[in-house]
This record gives C-alpha cells, structure tokens and sequence, in this order.
C-alpha cells in the first residue's frame, strides 16, 4: 500500500510547492482560490506528463518522478475489510 499512497501524495505535494511558488510571483487572486486552482492543474498537469512519459518511453519515470524511486506496482488486498 505505501508504493501507492506514495505515487498518489507525490504528485499533489508538487502541485502545492508549485501554487505556494505562485503566491509568491505576484498573482493578484485570492490565495484560496489561487491555491486550490493552481494545485489541481499543476498537479493534473504532473501527473499525466509523467504517465505519458512511463507508459510511452520509460517505467522508470514513473518510478523517479511519482513514486520516489519505489519500484512495483501498488497491490491491494481484496480480503481485507476497509
């Protein structure tokens, strides 16, 4: 499960560093709403750029770049309750 809650929270933190970069540039919008905007693209952005790049050029980018290095896929147990 951590190859996976990784690959999920990697991408959003990079989307959160980049709206935090924004409010620093100057952008004259609400932070909230700048924040919450800015966070979801750039994460958006992020994560399928790096799909496109591991599924049409590499694994390893997906590796690197989602998953800090992990290798393997995320497996879940289907036996255990939630």
């Amino acid at each position: 499960m951590l190859t996976s809650v990784v690959r999920t929270t990697v991408p959003l933190i990079v989307g959160a560093l980049s709206a935090f970069a924004a409010t620093r540039l100057g952008i004259d919008l609400p932070e909230a709403a700048l924040t919450e905007v800015v966070t979801v693209l750039v994460a958006g952005v992020y994560y399928t750029a790096v799909r496109v790049l591991e599924e049409r050029v590499s694994p390893a980018f997906g590796r690197v770049l989602l998953g800090l290095g992990l290798r393997g896929t995320p497996k879940y147990d289907l036996a255990s309750p939630s």
